[in-house]
């Protein structure tokens, strides 16, 4: 198991338990991601999951994140989002898969590098989706500082026509999630919402190894 593969896992789990704790009704709520609902978020997330799939898998990718992402989502989100997460997963249980050269839009590159590149991708989700649904937006700190290593190097090429936003200047003496948002454009220093009273980061439960 790469050390991508472990924070790819790791960012799975951590959106994952954000969904979990959407409530049925949450999902027509605004997110952070201009013009988007929660619906649109996971859905979002959800195709990106069923891209990566598809090209562990040799095929032709079944959805587009960037068009109608809230039909990806389903009647259903948390269920559509759980049979992605478990499909991708598995797909990628094998032997050599991460070792595998794909084209992905960025060009040749292993399996194990895009993963990687979604890191950031779910991360910034889970906050996103977080505020939407008034879940705790306390990211993981080891996932925080991973994906600000990746983001760091490649926002530039990220940003425009594949909609991410402009970066923000975070205030003077910011925590590093607040830094990394930031750097996502997202105005992170508003008013936090929690939905516990620890203040604990969103935390991702114990899985198999693969």
């Amino acid at each position: 198991m790469s050390a991508n593969l472990r924070w790819y896992t790791k960012a799975l789990y951590q959106m994952d338990h954000v969904v979990r704790l959407a409530a049925p009704g949450a999902w027509d709520n605004p997110s952070p991601c201009k013009g988007w609902t929660a619906r649109h978020v996971i859905g979002h997330v959800i195709a990106v999951q069923r891209a990566h799939e598809a090209l562990v898998e040799d095929r032709r990718r079944p959805l587009n994140p960037m068009v109608d992402p809230d039909t990806h989502a389903g009647d259903d989100p948390a269920q559509t989002w759980a049979e992605a997460r478990d499909a991708v997963l598995e797909a990628l249980d094998h032997p050599s898969v991460l070792h595998r050269v794909v084209t992905s839009f960025r060009g040749e590159e292993p399996i194990d590098d895009v993963i990687a590149f979604n890191v950031i991708d779910t991360t910034i989700h889970s906050w996103d989706l977080a505020r939407a649904v008034g879940a705790d937006d306390q990211l993981d700190p080891g996932l925080v500082a991973f994906t600000t290593t990746l983001l760091a190097r490649r926002v530039e090429s990220m940003r425009g026509e594949r909609g991410d936003a402009p970066e923000l200047e975070a205030p003077p003496g910011a925590d590093p999630q607040t830094a990394l948002l930031a750097l996502a454009g997202r105005e992170a220093w508003a008013v936090r919402r929690s939905a516990t009273r620890s203040g604990r980061p969103i935390r991702s439960p114990r899985r198999r190894t693969l």
